[in-house]
């Protein structure tokens, strides 16, 4: 008695929507591969290197920002060319920069201990 109930007929039930076919992969485009942070530490590494000799502070501090920067784009899966040639441009700019400061301070100190220069230092001193 219930299957002859208005809404049971088996014609009037809504039939569910047929299910698409899967879109075809796209094929010759690679996937583009995030390399934000990686390209930022190579940039930043390189910068350092040419600053070492000449503003060593700066090239220390971009050094640090190089090597951080690579070290977090190594660990996010960005290019790790790019970002491993960051960490070792940033330390090589680190190291050059320590190395320049020391060679500096050597410079200046080797200066002031002249007995030539204390002598026209003197000598200037007395003019005035």
């Amino acid at each position: 008695m219930s299957e002859n109930l208005p809404g049971n007929d088996p014609a009037s039930t809504p039939v569910p929507p047929a299910q698409q076919a899967p879109a075809a992969p796209a094929y010759g485009a690679p996937a583009v591969e995030p390399k934000g942070l990686a390209l930022s530490s190579l940039i930043v590494g390189i910068v350092s290197l040419v600053l070492a000799w000449f503003l060593s502070i700066f090239a220390i501090i971009g050094g640090i920002v190089a090597v951080v920067l690579g070290i977090v784009a190594r660990k996010k899966g960005q290019s790790k060319g790019m970002s491993l040639t960051g960490i070792i441009t940033g330390a090589l700019a680190i190291v050059l920069a320590i190395i320049a400061m020391i060679v500096v301070a050597m410079v200046v100190g080797a200066a002031l201990n002249d007995p030539n220069l204390q002598q026209q230092l003197e000598q200037l001193e007395q003019q005035q």
